[in-house]
């Protein structure tokens, strides 16, 4: 064991090298997976990777500056090249062009960086003087080099994580979005011009973002309606160029993409690239043969990843949308069809690849009230195991809830239905200016629930997601032995999904809906107030008979300032039946809670978002934005109108006049 020690001390500063480029490699092939991969055990490893990056080469380039003269007396001078070293940390340090940073509080601690940055680059160059005289006079310019590679790889991701925080977005005019783009041919109505379209709507993205009106920008920043309808046809379309938008807004927050595309980050990469070149030149001329051999294969190693890595990088800013429409509109035709080639294949940013996760979360609450049915997945076991074991030492299940919202939270596929289900639901409302959506089902209901919407949104949330989980079960049961169209079925599923969506933000991410109360605290309360629930042995299977049943029993429990107890009190009286054309309805309804949400979110959640891979309600959102839909755009998004605020009389007259939009219009 001593003998094990012994070595494995005299190699640390080998195994900690090549620890951190190894670091550097994983982070470089894995950075840009998390943006299209909600996978758990991905986002961990990268996020531990991104830590253990940093601590690596600091701690690294501690141990040189401390042990550099021990370790040379100890090894009899066979480590010599290890202050070599330093200046490859440094570069370490500087990151790779696929992640800066790893969530949006990494770039607004840009300071803390450039301390970080002056702290280590005065500690490599002090692990350099104290070096051993005896070199070479071309090992000593190589590492110069080096060290000079280092500091701007160093300057590069600093300067990457400034421009990446959010009060860099909303003080920024948009400039670099202010590009000349170039003129396609009649014959480039595919796929090229769908990107071209997504970057010459980046200004009026970035605006939308920083929570500015697009429309009081000056003449160079266009309306994104008009880009939606006048160059965007088709749903699939539209759904298209907001992906890439998103994709393209990631890559500016959390890659070197932006710094790369501004006059100081070409300097500073052609500066990083030439001296690795010249270094890399004179370290083959210098006299090797005094030095250690496995310090000057790792050396080479060093050199070697290095360049791959820099020339991996080269691709990716070739690949760019930006250098194609940039060299596009250069007229280097053969440059630009290269650029096209590599960026359209599968290397790139294909066509039928997504640029997001292309998943929706999914949370049902009543799984989780009344203890669910046998548990299907692997989360769904080990939640009921904890239930049962905390169950026998007198912990409620209130008390669980967050390892409930953690193991029952799922992803489903975003799949073309909901998709264009929601584009749709968004020009109808933006539309709805004479003619308001037409409640035929649910119309009674809404209207005498809509005054408990604006009092408690996070309870008519849950309260009627419980009512949607119920009633889309009693549509199914009811229509077992029917042979039911495909489109009736569809329509369960979006219902479903949307219902489920709705309760995962409030679960997971209440900061992106316009709450008055804390979602766990409504969800506790809700559990506590029905405690019947779970006495049912149907669980999440009830029918609607037994849940008007339990609300009638349990309708004078609940204490949330009657809102609760109210909507409990409509339901009941209302009585639903089950129908197909409620379901449809109830659809719109969860759409129209999902656009009410996202007209009151701000840019600065949905950026943060983007590095989760991006949400439905970040779609919405700019979508919405096109539409002109918005707290920041001409029509402000209001759950539901009043008998106040517009009267029967002229309800069509002021609504074409107020700048408004009801997602629940009421005359």
């Amino acid at each position: 064991m001593k003998d094990f020690m012994k070595l494995y001390h005299q190699r640390e500063i080998q195994l900690l090298v090549l620890l951190s480029f190894t670091l550097q490699m994983f982070l470089f092939f894995t950075g840009s997976l998390r943006r299209r991969n909600t996978n758990v055990f991905l986002r961990v490893s990268i996020w531990t990777a991104y830590l253990g990056a940093d601590f690596t080469a600091v701690y690294a380039l501690g141990y040189l500056s401390r042990h550099d003269d021990i370790q040379r007396q100890m090894s009899g001078g066979t480590q010599p090249l290890a202050f070599f070293w330093a200046s490859f940390l440094l570069i370490h340090l500087g990151g790779q062009d696929s992640i800066t940073a790893f969530s949006m509080a990494d770039n607004n601690l840009w300071l803390r960086h450039l301390l970080n940055l002056v702290v280590q680059v005065v500690l490599a160059a002090y692990v350099f003087w104290k070096s051993p005289a005896r070199h070479s006079a071309e090992l000593l310019v190589s590492g110069v080099l080096v060290f000079i590679a280092g500091v701007t790889k160093y300057g590069e991701r600093t300067l990457s994580l400034k421009y990446g925080r959010f009060k860099s977005l909303e003080s920024s005019t948009g400039d670099h979005y202010k590009k000349r783009f170039p003129e396609l041919n009649d014959s480039d109505h595919g796929y090229s011009k769908v990107v071209l379209d997504a970057l010459c709507s980046m200004l009026n993205v970035h605006n939308v973002f920083a929570a500015r009106n697009p429309f009081v920008n000056g003449p160079e920043s266009n309306s994104p309606v008009v880009i939606a309808r006048d160059t965007v046809q088709g749903t699939k379309k539209m759904l298209k160029v907001v992906e890439l938008e998103l994709a393209i807004m990631y890559d500016d927050l959390y890659t070197k993409a932006l710094v790369l595309r501004t006059r100081i980050g070409m300097i500073l990469r052609c500066t990083s690239h030439a001296c690795s070149l010249l270094a890399f030149a004179l370290f083959l001329t210098c006299d090797k043969r005094r030095y250690n051999g496995v310090d000057v294969a790792i050396t080479y190693s060093l050199f070697i990843g290095g360049f791959f890595l820099d020339l991996s990088a080269v691709f990716i800013f070739i690949m760019s949308p930006w250098t194609w429409a940039w060299l596009k509109a250069q007229k280097c035709d053969r440059l630009a069809s290269l650029s096209w080639f590599l960026f359209s294949s599968d290397i790139g940013w294909p066509e039928k690849r997504p640029r997001w996760s292309n998943s929706i979360g999914q949370y049902n609450l009543l799984n989780w009230v009344s203890g669910g049915d046998q548990p299907r997945s692997y989360n769904q076991k080990v939640v009921a195991l904890v239930r049962r074991l905390s169950s026998l030492v007198g912990v409620g299940k209130e008390d669980l809830f967050w390892l409930s919202k953690t193991l029952d939270t799922e992803h489903v596929e975003a799949d073309e239905k909901t998709m264009e289900f929601v584009v749709k639901g968004i020009s109808s409302l933006s539309d709805e200016v004479s003619e308001q959506q037409q409640w035929q089902h649910l119309g009674p209901l809404l209207k005498k629930i809509r005054v408990c919407f604006v009092a408690d949104v996070g309870c008519a949330i849950v309260v009627m997601h419980i009512f949607t989980q119920v009633y889309l079960n009693a549509v199914e049961a009811a229509a077992a032995g029917d042979e039911g169209g495909g489109d009736a079925d569809d329509m369960v599923e979006v219902c479903r999904k949307l219902s489920n969506y709705m309760m995962y933000l409030f679960v997971n991410h209440p900061s992106m809906l316009p709450l008055n109360a804390s979602s766990e605290a409504t969800v506790v309360e809700f559990a506590k107030s029905r405690e019947e629930l779970s006495r049912t042995q149907q669980g999440s299977k009830m029918t609607l008979d037994e849940l008007y049943n339990i609300i009638q029993q349990n309708k004078d429990g609940v204490s949330r300032q009657g809102t609760m107890e109210e909507m409990y009190k409509m339901i009941l009286e209302e009585d639903v039946q089950p129908s197909w054309g409620a379901v449809e309805e109830m659809a719109a309804m969860w759409l129209r809670f999902l656009i009410f949400a996202a007209g009151r979110s701000n840019g600065k959640v949905h950026a943060a978002e983007l590095a989760s891979g991006g949400e439905l309600i970040t779609f919405a959102w700019l979508l919405m934005a096109r539409e002109g839909l918005g707290e920041s755009e001409r029509r402000r998004v209001r759950l539901t109108s009043t008998i106040s605020s517009i009267s029967s009389a002229d309800s069509a007259g002021a609504a074409a006049d107020l700048k408004e939009a009801y997602a629940f219009f009421f005359n």
